[in-house]
């Protein structure tokens, strides 16, 4: 995990008190599920090139203190998934892919070229509920009757994430791509059946297209919702 352990020398320098990932070599050869996710990690910010690498090792020890109660590193976290889309557009054999720093004003996260045209990308991350945290942390049973389908605050999250990256791309294009992460309440994705059907529906009813969604960090579930810029590109 040469960039990984990279990125976490750099944290245990800027904030050498920080006890985080305090164990993390051991916890990853214990915990199989933490060192894939890991080594996925891995392998998207290894296609990163030398310059963006430097751009999002920065972006992310910015918001390494950004936190959320129960969820830890949000922000770091939320930083380093922009390396995902980044190899989502490699292995699409597109361009010029370069990060984008971070400015005073909000812009997308990335731009690209297809046919010699400029494009742009930007990263959102929807991260498990509050609601979650409390199940997770707590000791009571949950039957599973709350993942069944996606809530309508979760639906109202996925618009407002959406339509923002939307507005961060037509700051400075007409035309680009939102690639979506999305860490589902149930880990274990036994509804993602319906969870897919619900947000097809939902993006077609709500004009959300040019979208990539992403489920999970592992990233073994994908939907695509085509616009005119997604149907061009799948198209190359």
């Amino acid at each position: 995990m040469k960039r990984i352990r990279e990125i976490l020398s750099d944290v245990r320098d800027c904030y050498p008190s920080d006890a985080f990932f305090s164990d993390f070599e051991h916890s990853c050869l214990t915990e199989p599920t933490k060192r894939r996710v890991y080594l996925a990690y891995n392998r998207a910010v290894m296609t990163v090139d030398d310059g963006s690498w430097q751009i999002l090792k920065k972006k992310a020890l910015s918001h390494y203190r950004d936190h959320r109660r129960g969820q830890e590193k949000q922000g770091f976290f939320n930083q380093l998934n922009e390396a995902f889309a980044y190899q989502y557009l490699v292995r699409k054999g597109f361009e010029k892919i370069r990060l984008i720093e971070e400015g005073t004003k909000k812009s997308p996260d990335i731009t690209f070229s297809y046919r010699q045209t400029r494009a742009y990308c930007e990263v959102k991350t929807l991260n498990i509920s509050d609601e979650e945290i409390g199940r997770r942390s707590g000791r009571s049973v949950c039957d599973g009757r709350g993942y069944v389908d996606l809530s309508m605050g979760f639906l109202g999250k996925l618009r407002t994430a959406v339509n923002a990256a939307k507005q961060q791309i037509e700051s400075v294009h007409s035309a680009g791509l939102t690639y979506l992460i999305i860490l589902f309440d149930d880990v274990a994705l036994d509804y993602y059946g319906n969870y897919r059907k619900q947000l097809i529906a939902f993006c077609q009813n709500e004009g959300l297209d040019d979208l990539f969604i992403r489920t999970g960090l592992l990233g073994n579930r994908r939907i695509s919702i085509k616009g005119g810029l997604m149907t061009r590109l799948e198209a190359k």
